[in-house]
């Protein structure tokens, strides 16, 4: 099957757009979009919707503007950003990638020149075809024509606004207001509100027993997980028994006994068995992964091997937060992964916290981020899913239509071959 002239020029355009891209790629380095920092990112888009407009208006008068938006330049467009979209997929995504491959951008697909190039295209096709399709609204199908928008409202945004956001990360403390966090560039910047940091909380997984060779400083790659007393687990040739188990412990300076404490420093402590499956040999003894107050405590297993408990992994932790704003309101929020706090324009995220204490810590590191085009996004992402609705809604009815007129057509049909069969008859 051979392609035809139209998208036989329309991908050789496409290719070409890639081939300027990479050479812009090795003359210039990274593309960059700081030009488009609020308000020139709006000032940008306003300019770039007259041009769309410019271009549909002029499409009859010069022809060649028609193949900028036409269905070949949509396929081949679409055609190309799935293509570039999928190598890019499959390259890591590293700044400091060399050779070849980072050369041509390949490593850093926001910042290629070739992807943003293609990338405009496709969304300059589409904004013009969304164009057309308002202009001549009585002759499309309205669900064509929310689609159309919500993408190409969604690519806009992306594009324009993708210089727009500010992000500052600003470390609090226990019960002292901060407004002053940093940028990405390790600058200065102050916040239109204050946040007081009132409590930090954290859950933990279960803690792990490894066996360790002090040699090497090398942990087993099988471990127990303490999740009850009594749990045996066999390690590296040797049978580790959980015999008890501590939540929150402390020893006293000097003495290898762990007791249970209720103190901020505390760290899980288990007292194990462990027997060599060989030679028979027995030890016991407690394994702390300590903390900031107290060392850390193996059980050795004769010279080189022991017993160890890394810190345990953070399962869930929030912070309890105060936020005044500009006006003096003050505003309460927890904060954890994945569910920011919201206040106006802003959302907070929780981004770290002080891993040296671990759940004592009285330092949250949050993430203040703020998207002016966010709204834009939000109805075009409602547009989408309206769309959806109405193409439901109407490739249910045009089914229904289709059966009606099936069902009218066949009683002609039945009473042309009666007709037929009774000539017959009589001849």
């Amino acid at each position: 099957m051979t392609l035809q002239w139209g998208y036989k020029q329309a991908f050789l355009r496409c290719a070409l757009l890639f081939v300027v891209g990479v050479v812009l790629q090795i003359a210039f380095g990274d593309f960059s979009n700081r030009f488009l920092r609020q308000p020139w990112g709006l000032i940008f888009a306003i300019n770039y919707l007259y041009l769309l407009i410019v271009i549909y208006v002029q499409s009859d008068k010069w022809k060649w503007m028609r193949q900028i938006y036409d269905h070949h330049a949509m396929i081949s467009t679409l055609s190309s950003m799935v293509i570039l979209t999928i190598i890019f997929g499959l390259t890591r995504q590293d700044p400091d990638t060399e050779g070849i491959v980072g050369m041509l951008g390949f490593s850093r697909m926001t910042s290629s020149w070739s992807f943003n190039i293609l990338l405009v295209y496709f969304m300059t096709a589409l904004g013009v075809n969304v164009v057309q399709d308002l202009h001549r609204w009585r002759q499309r199908r309205l669900a064509a024509i929310l689609s159309h928008i919500a993408v190409f409202t969604i690519l806009c945004v992306g594009t324009f606004g993708s210089a727009g956001k500010e992000r500052v990360t600003i470390t609090t403390s226990l019960d002292k207001a901060a407004h002053i966090g940093r940028d990405k560039a390790g600058n200065s910047m102050e916040l239109p509100f204050a946040i007081t940091l009132k409590e930090f909380t954290m859950e933990e997984y279960p803690a792990k027993l490894y066996i360790l060779d002090t040699k090497t400083e090398q942990s087993s790659k099988e471990y127990l997980l303490v999740e009850e007393e009594g749990l045996t687990q066999e390690i590296d040739g040797w049978r580790v028994e959980v015999i008890k188990s501590l939540d929150m412990a402390g020893a006293i300076p000097g003495q290898a006994e762990f007791r249970e404490m209720k103190h901020v420093g505390a760290a899980p402590a288990v007292y194990v068995k462990a027997e060599n499956l060989k030679s028979g040999q027995k030890y016991e003894g407690w394994v702390s992964c300590g903390s900031h107050i107290f060392e850390p405590s193996f059980l050795r297993l004769g010279e080189r091997y022991a017993v160890a408990m890394p810190r345990r992994e953070a399962k869930r932790y929030l912070s309890r937060i105060v936020v005044i704003d500009s006006e003096g309101e003050s505003h309460r929020f927890n904060v954890e992964v994945n569910h920011p706090a919201t206040l106006g324009s802003w959302k907070i995220y929780q981004v770290g916290y002080d891993t040296a204490r671990g759940r004592w810590s009285t330092h949250s590191v949050l993430e203040c981020v703020r998207d002016g085009w966010y709204p834009v996004t939000h109805c075009a992402l409602w547009l989408t899913l309206l769309a959806g609705v109405v193409m439901f809604l109407t490739a249910g009815g045009r089914k229904v239509a289709k059966s009606k007129r099936e069902t009218k057509k066949q009683p002609l049909t039945n009473a042309k071959s009666v007709t037929k069969h009774r000539k017959e008859g009589k001849r």
